[in-house]
């Protein structure tokens, strides 16, 4: 039995001006995968996360999550209902050491007033549940280690894992990662992607992913939507997008 689908687009439409970066893009993501949109640049993958994330309005179509209809909902509203993203570029606090751009992440929060520090006398024991989640997290990502390491220190693919666990500390049901082993070595690529398989496996976490590097991840993700000039052009698991020949064409043609 398949589960319902965690996400829908029905039907999206996207103009920037004459072009139609989005030209009815319906898509479906089901609860703990891993589905990833590829194609040529400009088909209109970035696009549709951005529209999914509420960073853009669609011009037509539908956004349905948990088959409630978001499609007109400000990020923050998403952000709350559990949809959170990430973007090619981290952009952690880079003066905080790890442990600190986590803690800032949490959706709880510290209210570290002088007023709630006096009148509260659970704020200590929520600091230090918080602090307990957030190395959960930094185990989970195999980073612990880094935990009182400045932000501005780290590589490129331990940013990429600080950017997750800062994701994490809200605990997303659906995980938006635009291109997250983009400018990584392979190794720590194939870290990244066996990362996100694990935080699949283990606590359920739904992803959608924009990625370009398809030799490395490919092999890592259960469903695949291929786009080309602002239509989904074809789907299904890896081996039957790949061998798609208006995929080829597409990707030959770019």
């Amino acid at each position: 039995m398949v589960d319902d689908p965690l996400l829908r687009t029905v039907d999206l439409e996207k103009h920037f001006g004459g072009v139609k970066a989005l030209d009815g893009v319906s898509i479906e993501v089901e609860p703990a995968k891993v589905t990833m949109l590829i194609g040529p640049n400009g088909s209109g993958k970035t696009t549709l996360i951005n529209v999914v994330g509420g960073a853009l309005r669609p011009d037509g179509g539908k956004v349905l999550y948990r088959d409630e209809d978001i499609t007109y909902l400000p990020p923050h509203e998403r952000y709350r209902r559990g949809i959170v993203r990430t973007f090619q570029v981290p952009k952690p606090f880079r003066s905080l050491s790890v442990l600190e751009n986590l803690l800032v992440a949490s959706r709880a929060g510290l209210d570290t007033s002088a007023a709630k520090i006096l009148l509260s006398t659970d704020w200590a024991k929520k600091e230090e549940e918080l602090i307990e989640k957030a190395f959960r997290i930094l185990e989970l990502l195999n980073i612990d280690h880094l935990w009182d390491t400045r932000a501005d220190q780290l590589s490129g693919g331990q940013m990429k894992l600080l950017e997750m666990g800062r994701a994490l500390m809200s605990e997303p049901s659906l995980l938006l990662l635009d291109e997250p082993v983009a400018g990584v070595n392979p190794t720590l690529a194939h870290d990244i992607m066996s990362h996100i398989v694990k935080l699949r496996d283990e606590i359920g976490l739904t992803f959608l992913i924009v990625e370009h590097r398809l030799d490395i991840t490919l092999q890592y993700v259960d469903r695949v939507y291929a786009m080309h000039q602002g239509r989904v052009i074809s789907h299904g698991t890896p081996e039957e997008v790949m061998s798609d020949p208006k995929v080829v064409e597409a990707y030959l043609g770019d």
